[in-house]
């Protein structure tokens, strides 16, 4: 994809400016909507900068400095995020579920669950992102004042796979109310049965996946 080449172009000199200016250009210039923009530009970049499945050939100094420009052209995209949802939903057409993005302990890759987020704004749901490396006990605490409907719980790295087990077995035995569990994340997609593996609810992979959980709430609720 030639958007693709332009913008890995300016990301492997570390060209902050030139990087987020091309990646904005495109979505203010509707060349690509923002899901387009994360799952054929973004996500593959990322991919490429921090792969669980080969060597790197850049140092981690780099690696630092290239999510760092990812991360700052994702937070760029907020407005057009709701702007989008905007033609898809009315204020009163939302359904109001709330979500929360959820990594479990020792895991600091989060601009992928930070996009995940956008997907569940884009369809429709109210959320809330944790970050990086949150305590079990402090989600605990932040479920038990929010009172999600779901909890979505993302491991990209492998290691992280038995923290965020661990984590789903520590939101059943606490809460008396538990919401909803999904997981999803880089380190899951080539493994089957996953959700009953973790002890989750839904594994959702995909925007499309988790724009058919809006929708099926919404006929639900209507």
């Amino acid at each position: 994809m030639k958007y693709y080449q332009e913008f890995t172009k300016h990301l492997k000199m570390e060209d902050k400016e030139n990087s987020v200016n091309y990646a904005m250009q495109l979505v203010s210039g509707k060349e690509l909507d923002i899901v387009t923009l994360y799952d054929e530009i973004l996500r593959p970049a990322l991919y490429e900068i921090a792969s669980n499945e080969k060597e790197q050939s850049i140092t981690i100094g780099q690696e630092h400095i290239r999510t760092a420009i990812v991360r700052t052209i994702v937070e760029c995209c907020y407005p057009f995020v709701i702007a989008e949802r905007s033609l898809s939903f009315d204020t009163d057409a939302l359904n109001r579920k709330r979500v929360v993005i959820y990594c479990p302990e020792d895991e600091y890759h989060e601009i992928g669950p930070r996009m995940v987020e956008d997907y569940f704004a884009l369809s429709g749901f109210e959320t809330l992102f944790l970050g990086g490396n949150t305590p079990r006990e402090n989600l605990i605490e932040l479920m038990e004042e929010l009172q999600p409907d779901y909890v979505a719980i993302s491991v990209s790295n492998y290691y992280n796979i038995v923290p965020a087990k661990r984590s789903i077995e520590f939101l059943r035995n606490k809460l008396k109310k538990v919401p909803k569990i999904i997981v999803g994340g880089y380190a899951l997609e080539n493994k089957k049965d996953v959700a009953k593996e973790m002890g989750a609810d839904l594994y959702l992979k995909t925007f499309e996946e988790i724009k058919a959980l809006g929708e099926n709430i919404n006929e639900v609720s209507s």
